[in-house]
């Protein structure tokens, strides 16, 4: 089950989300249920981030969204982004 994630910085948020997805990174690793996950930055906007997730199943993506991993997630792009879209499925990347 993919799970991407497209968030672009905030004005003047760049450096403070790109330090909070790389302190994200090994706790969403760690989640039961994940089998891959990285950050990509764009070459082109280099104000523009992507999450790649993929999870066993839909319901351990479910388990983490509710978590407070999940919720810490959720936070930080809703405080630090100024646009996100997000895709889940087979072909989510």
């Amino acid at each position: 089950m993919e799970f991407a994630i497209e968030i672009k910085a905030k004005p003047g948020t760049l450096q403070e989300l790109d330090q909070t997805l790389q302190a994200l990174l090994p706790t969403i690793r760690n989640e039961k249920g994940c089998r891959e996950c990285r950050i990509y930055r764009d070459m082109e906007d280099g104000e523009t981030f992507f999450i790649s997730i993929n999870w066993k199943t839909r319901v351990s993506l479910g388990h983490y969204l509710r978590s407070s991993n999940g919720m810490a997630l959720i936070g930080a792009i809703e405080m630090l982004s100024g646009k996100a879209g997000v895709k889940i499925g087979e072909r989510a990347r």
